[in-house]
């Protein structure tokens, strides 16, 4: 498959007026290419070769075959396909460092440029973070569309935000897709339960053809979180004097692990968003959990909520998949497994690399 880098020019150009932030164009290194011309600061090769596991691509075959499906319903159960089999790497997160207001820093081995001792580690488990996921994302759609002519797509880095995303643009539409978008519930979540999907962005669709797949797909799926949780959950019996508010908290966590049996990190956004909601975000805080590794280099940190109601504070254990009374004489203990969210993260400031595990 050739991409013509000059139709990925023209789409990022549109984007980064319609979005009034700059993006890069990320290259295969191993890619065919026409109209490339020059590097220069809006196209690099990316750091690491792009790749897709085994039974990825063995997906991707039978269901390129499948003549039932048109172009766009296939997109779609791709993009599917990986929100369903992985999940976030919440520990990303402890090594951002904000520089501004937008703008952030974030060590470039984290995912981005990988060796090999990092994705033999990567390969024990489906956690994944951005520059991974769309990796995944551009090869499976570039082995998806290798019999289509005229498909170019390419990874977006916002470098502001540290961030990886996937363009996909041709003579009928324009798109991207970001599975893990910061800023929201990630599709990664909402897919898992039954929610739209909202990292899919039109740009131009002038036919209306990609919305119209778009909008099938998420014709059956509730868009809000609160509205999907209030009907999935039933309040079993109260705990003796337990509000009435934090049974639903509780009910929400216990539904999400047993009906779609959603990670820790889904956990926290989910409830993130219920709390705002119903409570408002002055109700909460973020703390670290502390996720112990055989050593300090796979020892792991997630993120918690803890939620005040009437003069009691409760922790929402995405790890645990719990919620309990909270007690902020944790944060002292001497083998303290919960950390305040502005205190460094235990071994950052050694600069020790995590390993992937």
């Amino acid at each position: 498959m050739i991409t013509d880098v000059k139709m990925l020019r023209r789409f990022n150009e549109l984007l980064s007026k319609h979005s009034q932030r700059r993006h890069i164009i990320v290259l295969d290194p191993n890619g065919k290419y026409k109209n490339l011309g020059q590097l220069d600061e809006e196209i690099v090769y990316d750091k690491d070769e792009w790749e897709i596991p085994d039974d990825l691509s063995t997906w991707i075959n039978e269901l390129e075959k499948k003549t039932i499906f048109s172009t766009e319903e296939k997109i779609l159960l791709l993009y599917q396909k990986l929100c369903k089999d992985f999940i976030y790497d919440d520990n990303l997160i402890s090594y951002i460092k904000k520089s501004d207001d937008d703008t952030f820093l974030l060590p470039d081995w984290y995912g981005r440029d990988t060796d090999e001792k990092w994705k033999e580690n990567r390969e024990q488990h489906n956690r994944r973070v951005c520059f991974e996921l769309s990796r995944y994302l551009v090869t499976s759609l570039n082995e998806l569309l290798k019999n289509k002519e005229g498909f170019h797509a390419c990874i977006l880095w916002d470098k502001g935000l540290t961030h990886y995303f996937v363009a996909l643009t041709c003579g009928e539409y324009s798109i991207t897709l970001d599975l893990d978008d910061f800023n929201n519930i990630k599709d990664l979540t909402r897919l898992k339960t039954g929610l739209t999907a909202e990292g899919i962005k039109i740009w131009e669709d002038e036919d209306g053809k990609f919305k119209k797949a778009l909008d099938e797909f998420n014709e059956k799926r509730d868009k809000y979180s609160i509205e999907r949780i209030s009907d999935d959950i039933k309040l079993q019996e109260l705990k003796e004097e337990e509000p009435e508010e934090i049974a639903f908290l509780r009910n929400a966590v216990k539904t999400l692990i047993e009906k779609y049996d959603i990670d820790s990190q889904g956990i926290f956004e989910y409830m993130k968003e219920i709390v705002d909601i119903k409570h408002g975000p002055e109700k909460r805080k973020k703390i670290w959990k502390k996720i112990d590794g055989e050593d300090e280099n796979s020892t792991r940190y997630i993120r918690c909520l803890v939620v005040d109601f009437n003069g009691e504070k409760y922790l929402i254990d995405g790890d645990r998949g719990n919620l309990r009374l909270f007690d902020d004489r944790e944060f002292e203990k001497r083998d303290a497994t919960f950390f305040r969210f502005n205190d460094p993260r235990i071994g950052q400031e050694k600069d020790e690399h995590y390993d992937g595990r």
